[in-house]
C-alpha cells in the first residue's frame, strides 16, 4: 500500500517549485524515486510503496542538498487492516440487468493484503477489476438475471466493513 508523508519547506520557500526530491532505499539496497507533488504553499506531498519488509531509508533533498536529519529510517512491515478498506459506488446500491454495474474499492492506508471479490446471486455475474494505480481499483460486473446479488469483499482474507453488500 502507498505510504505518504509531507515535507515542509516553508522556511526556505512559501511558493514551492521543483526543488524537492526523495529517494527511497529498500532493505535489499535498491533505490527508487518517491513521487513528490508541489502543494504550491511551501509544502510537498510525497508517496512511495514499500515492496519489502524491513528498514527503508528515505533521503530528502532540497535543491539537491540533503535536508537535516536525512536519511530518515522507516520500518515497513507486512500486514493489513481491512477496516481501512472502503468500497463505494452505484454498483453496490442496485442496478439493472444486462448493463455493466461499477463500484470502487480503496485500499490506501490498509497495508499489504490480497483483495478478494465474490458476487453471489441468481446468475453468474462476469466481473473485472482494473487497478487504478493509486491505491484503488474499479470493479465492473454484469448481472444477467433479476434478483438480489450479494457482493463479498475481503482484504487479507478478512471481510471489509459492511461486506457483504
Amino acid at each position: 500500500a502507498p505510504t505518504e508523508f509531507t515535507i515542509d519547506a516553508k522556511s526556505v520557500s512559501r511558493r514551492g517549485g521543483d526543488n524537492v526530491r526523495c529517494v527511497v532505499q529498500n532493505p535489499s539496497g535498491a533505490k527508487t524515486e518517491a513521487a513528490v507533488k508541489d502543494n504550491k504553499d511551501g509544502t510537498y506531498s510525497a508517496s512511495y510503496t514499500p515492496f519489502e519488509e524491513g528498514r527503508h531509508l528515505i533521503d530528502v533533498l532540497y535543491e539537491e542538498l540533503q535536508v537535516t536529519g536525512a536519511p530518515f529510517k522507516v520500518q515497513a512491515k507486512e500486514g493489513c487492516d481491512p477496516s481501512k478498506v472502503r468500497a463505494y459506488g452505484p454498483g453496490l446500491e442496485g442496478g439493472l440487468t444486462n448493463k455493466p454495474q461499477q463500484f470502487t474499492i480503496e485500499t490506501k492506508g490498509a497495508g499489504t493484503g490480497g483483495l478478494g471479490l465474490a458476487i453471489e446471486g441468481p446468475s453468474e455475474a462476469k466481473m473485472t477489476c482494473k487497478d487504478n494505480k493509486d491505491g484503488s481499483c474499479t470493479v465492473e460486473y454484469f448481472p444477467t438475471t433479476p434478483g438480489d446479488y450479494d457482493i463479498h469483499i475481503s482484504y487479507g482474507e478478512q471481510p471489509i466493513r459492511r461486506s457483504p453488500f
